[in-house]
C-alpha cells in the first residue's frame, strides 16, 4: 500500500493541510512509482499544493491534490482525452506560454485528483519550519533537481512547509518596486493574460498570490481553479464568483450579473497598483464600488496613472481591452 512517511504517527508533526490528508491515503500507484513527495507549498479551497521530485532524474515538481468533492458544478468541463475534469486541469493541458505553469502528468483516485505542474519561482521569506535550507530557484527551463542527501531529509520530515515563491511576498520583501521593473512583471502579465484572451479563456482569480515569480523577476500564471473557458458566440454574463474579493470590481461586488474578461481588467488595476505602490488601491469593499482610488505617496509618470485609472474604471463598458492595454503608451 503506497501511504506516505507519517513521522512516526506523532501528531504534532502533523500540522499542515498536506499532512492531515496524505498521511494515511493510499496514493495512485503510478505516481508513486514515478514521483516522492516533499513539503507543502500552499493551501486553498479546492486542495493543496506540495513538492514532489521524479525519482528517475531528480527533478522537482509542483502536485496540486484537487478534492473532487470540493469543486464546485461550475468548474468541471468536459476534456475530449478525460472525460470529465475539473476546468484547472483541461486549461493548463491546452495552454502553452512562457508565462503560465507548464502541465507535466495527471493522475486521479476516489478522492483527489493530482495535477503535476513544473515549480518555479524563488523563496521570498525564510521560515525556520522548512527542512532544506538551499533556494529553489530555479534554471531557465524551470527544473530543479535534488541531490541525494536532500531526498533524504525531505522523505525524512515529508510535508514541512516552505516559503512562498509568490508575487505577493515578493512585494512584502521589496515594499513595493520602482516604475521599470513594475512595468517589467506587469508586461509579462498582460501578455499571458492576452494569450488567453485568444483562446477565450479567462483566469477569473488574477492577484499576486497567484503568480510565481523567481530571482530574476520572470513570473508565470498559477491556479486555474476559477478560469472559464468562454463561448464568445453566445456573450454570455456570469453571475457566481470564485475569486478573490479584494480583487473584485464593483460589479461583482454588487452582485450583479458580470462578464469576465473586464473583470480581469480591474484585476489587472488591482495588482498594477499593488506593485508600484505596495498596497491596494481601496481600503475596503464600499470604496472599490463607489470611493476614489487611493492617492499614492509615490510619484509615477502620467502614462502609468492613465493606465491605472483606465484598469479601474468603475463601468466595466470603459475598462480597456487586454489588447489596448497591450498597446497602451506606457509600454511604448
Amino acid at each position: 500500500m503506497n501511504t506516505l512517511p507519517n513521522s512516526n504517527d506523532d501528531p504534532s508533526k502533523v500540522n499542515t493541510i498536506s499532512a492531515r490528508h496524505l498521511t494515511h491515503h493510499s496514493l495512485h500507484p503510478a505516481f508513486s512509482e514515478k514521483y516522492a513527495v516533499g513539503q507543502e507549498l500552499g493551501s486553498g479551497g479546492f486542495g493543496f499544493v506540495v513538492s514532489a521530485y521524479e525519482r528517475q532524474t531528480g527533478i522537482e515538481r509542483a502536485v496540486k491534490f484537487i478534492v473532487r468533492k470540493k469543486v464546485p458544478k461550475s468548474a468541471w468541463v468536459e476534456d475530449v482525452e478525460m472525460g470529465l475534469v475539473p476546468v484547472e486541469i483541461h486549461v493548463l493541458r491546452r495552454v502553452r506560454h512562457e508565462n503560465i505553469i507548464q502541465f507535466c502528468d495527471v493522475y486521479q483516485d476516489s478522492v483527489y485528483f493530482y495535477l503535476v505542474m513544473e515549480l518555479h519561482g524563488s523563496q521570498w521569506v525564510a521560515r525556520p519550519s522548512t527542512p532544506i535550507s538551499r533556494s529553489p530557484a530555479l534554471s531557465q527551463d524551470s527544473q530543479s533537481t535534488i541531490s541525494s542527501d536532500e531526498e533524504e531529509e525531505m522523505l525524512s520530515r515529508p510535508f514541512a512547509r516552505r516559503a512562498s515563491c509568490d508575487l505577493f511576498e515578493c512585494i512584502e520583501q521589496h515594499k513595493h518596486f520602482d516604475e521599470p521593473r513594475a512595468k517589467d512583471i506587469f508586461r509579462q502579465i498582460v501578455h499571458c493574460v492576452a494569450y488567453l484572451d485568444r483562446l477565450g479563456i479567462c483566469h477569473r482569480d488574477i492577484k499576486d498570490e497567484n503568480v510565481v515569480i523567481d530571482q530574476d523577476y520572470k513570473v508565470k500564471f498559477i491556479d486555474f481553479g476559477s478560469a472559464v473557458v468562454l463561448d464568445r458566440k453566445r456573450n454570455k454574463r456570469f453571475v457566481r464568483f470564485y475569486g478573490t474579493v479584494s480583487s473584485a470590481p464593483p460589479e461583482i461586488l454588487l452582485n450583479q450579473p458580470y462578464r469576465p474578461e473586464p473583470a480581469d481588467m480591474w484585476s489587472l488595476g488591482v495588482l498594477l497598483y499593488t506593485l508600484l505602490f505596495g498596497e491596494v488601491p481601496f481600503p475596503d469593499s464600499e470604496s472599490a464600488i463607489s470611493g476614489p482610488i487611493m492617492r499614492p505617496r509615490i510619484k509615477v509618470s502620467v502614462e502609468c496613472k492613465h493606465l491605472i485609472v483606465s484598469l479601474l474604471e468603475k463601468d466595466p463598458q470603459h475598462r480597456p481591452t487586454i489588447h489596448q492595454v497591450l498597446t497602451h503608451p506606457w509600454f511604448n
